[in-house]
């Protein structure tokens, strides 16, 4: 690209992004408005980045593209955010994606992030470059849940695979809390993914942590008026049947420390607990639409407060035998109406489907039996280890 060319096109990126960012009342909410346009000939004045160094524009060398935007890994917080974008309505990005070395990297996709008090939580997923899958990937309070959401792993073949030093198309849709993909083919998504429980947030973009860079150029963001895929969830095969789990949960938490006068207390537990002067109560506490209890939500990765305590009733009638198992990328610390039965290790995934798929079974160690009657379960989770964040229980019974 000719110098005269190349200052044309930076003055022309300067009049968009001053476009993009300036409000206009009313039409920005239309389907089909252009939201926001960058093709990284004119600098970062609508990006909000927590590294200068590591979230750069580059030259690529490419005639075709010019300047690109490059994310370099750094450190895990590391980010790049659209100005503006939490107060977008629905919305379509479209934009190419390159990796330039042969290593470990990828492109995170960041959707509905927001600051809940001293944490960061935020909707995401990656495409894998040297990899060349795709995986949805939430983080609370920074931490990956990737190993809670492995059902959602698709490998990237045809047209869509990944190859170094290629540029790839790739589209992402968000309406609310759901999220759809789009790789190559930009008329149906390889992923549609509605489970992150926060509904509006800030947008853009991530590196890996440690590895290669990820080059990105020719951004266009339009609002939209519905997911433009309308069809069964993506992947195939994927059939989540929530009424298999246990799903009726309170939490006491998220706490600083552990508290074995609540342990010893009888089951069911209702009184809280005092720390620092703070009272905690127990509360209703939702599982997801998979049933999957998602204890990063409650517990800090980063922060102080890493301890929670979770409790279910369980009731068997008479005549069965009945077994609590678990699929938990979470330590558990167990009791059973009252008595203390134990620790279990997290397991390498947490699976949805882990009580009738022999290739993915409980987790081992960690079964409770339970007694005809009902059945009091008190857990504690600990927070601070890295991928974890949540896990399934179900009873499973016998005559």
């Amino acid at each position: 690209m000719s110098d005269s060319r190349r200052r044309a096109s930076a003055l022309i990126s300067v009049f968009v992004v001053a476009l993009m960012v300036r409000p206009v009342a009313g039409r920005e909410t239309a389907p089909g408005w252009l939201l926001f346009a960058d093709d990284f000939e004119a600098g970062l004045a609508a990006w909000e980045t927590n590294d200068d160094v590591a979230v750069a524009i580059v030259d690529s060398g490419d005639p075709a593209h010019g300047r690109v935007l490059e994310l370099s890994p750094s450190h895990s917080t590391l980010y790049a955010l659209i100005n503006g974008s939490e107060s977008w309505p629905a919305y379509r990005i479209e934009g190419e994606v390159l990796f330039p070395t042969d290593e470990h990297n990828y492109l995170g996709f960041i959707y509905n992030l927001r600051h809940v008090g001293d944490r960061i939580d935020l909707g995401s997923l990656y495409i894998k470059g040297n990899g060349s899958y795709i995986r949805v990937n939430p983080r609370r309070d920074w931490n990956p849940a990737r190993m809670l959401y492995e059902e959602f792993r698709v490998d990237l073949t045809g047209d869509a695979a990944i190859v170094t030093g290629e540029w790839r198309r790739f589209a992402l849709e968000v309406e609310g809390a759901v999220c759809h993909l789009y790789v190559a083919d930009m008329e149906t998504p390889k992923v549609t993914f509605p489970y992150f429980e926060l509904d509006s947030g800030k947008a853009g973009f991530k590196p890996r942590v440690v590895g290669g860079p990820v080059w990105i150029d020719n951004l266009r963001v339009i609002a939209i008026d519905e997911l433009s895929y309308r069809g069964s969830m993506l992947p195939a095969g994927v059939e989540h049947e929530p009424g298999r789990m246990v799903r009726s949960w309170r939490v006491l938490g998220p706490l600083e420390a552990t508290h074995t006068e609540l342990e010893r207390r009888p089951l069911p537990p209702s009184a809280g607990v005092v720390e620092d002067g703070v009272e905690h109560r127990w509360r209703e506490f939702e599982t997801d639409g998979r049933g999957a209890v998602v204890t990063g939500r409650v517990v800090d990765f980063l922060g102080e407060d890493t301890v929670a305590y979770f409790h279910t009733t369980i009731e068997v009638p008479d005549g069965s035998a009945a077994v609590l198992e678990f699929s938990s990328i979470d330590d558990l610390t167990l009791w059973l109406n009252g008595q203390f039965e134990g620790y279990s290790y997290a397991d390498n995934y947490a699976w949805y489907d882990f009580s009738v798929n022999p290739d993915h079974p409980p987790s081992p160690y960690t079964s409770l039996g339970l007694v005809v009657g009902t059945n009091h379960v008190l857990i504690r989770i600990r927070g601070g280890r890295y991928a974890s964040g949540g896990f399934f229980a179900a009873v499973k019974t016998s005559k």
